[in-house]
């Protein structure tokens, strides 16, 4: 087990005020863009048209904006 790993650990989720939502990882970098989906193995936030999945052991922090309900 590495410092990266999860055991048991939690994740805390916030609504904030960003234009995007915030996806803190454990290394420190930041990624901001939309949040696509979570679940036990990884993360999924598209930044600037592009989809990318980061391990869910990596992040640290998610910040989520609040968004205006889709119409149909």
């Amino acid at each position: 087990m590495t410092s990266h790993d999860a055991c048991g650990g939690s994740v805390s989720y916030e609504l904030g005020s960003a234009a995007h939502d915030t996806i803190e990882l454990r290394d420190g970098s930041v990624l901001s863009g939309d949040l696509i989906s979570i679940n036990g193995m990884q993360v999924q936030v598209r930044i600037g048209g592009n989809t990318q999945a980061c391990d869910r052991n990596q992040v640290k922090r998610i910040l989520l904006t609040e968004r205006d309900p889709v119409s149909n």
